[in-house]
């Protein structure tokens, strides 16, 4: 393969030829298995119930029980704090945590690194 073919399948691939914030099509595909993230980054994390959503220590709030519920076999990643520190996806939990937007909060997940 060429240099330049190379180059193009590259650029396809991470979307390089569309600019440093580029998402490439396949975002969600590539995004962290939610299991393994949250056992990363949320406290005291519980084993998953039945219905796949696990418990765990709020990291936005000082928590002494556990008030954040994750859903741990979604590919969304869902997470709800009950504490009114809010709900939403993998995606959201990251941008909160990280203060990131949402294309550098995706890029960060993906492995393509953080733009600002």
């Amino acid at each position: 393969m060429g240099n330049a073919a190379y180059l193009n399948r590259v650029s396809a691939l991470y979307g390089a030829s569309r600019g440093r914030d580029y998402l490439p099509q396949n975002w969600r595909d590539r995004l962290p298995d939610p299991a393994s993230y949250y056992a990363h980054h949320v406290a005291k994390l519980g084993k998953p119930n039945a219905t796949g959503w696990a418990q765990g220590a709020c990291p936005f709030h000082e928590d002494r029980n556990a008030s954040l519920s994750v859903h741990v076999a979604s590919v969304k990643g869902q997470w709800r704090c009950f504490a009114s520190c809010g709900g939403g996806d993998l995606v959201g939990f990251h941008m909160k945590r990280t203060g990131l937007d949402f294309k550098a909060a995706v890029r960060d997940l993906i492995g393509l690194g953080v733009t600002r």
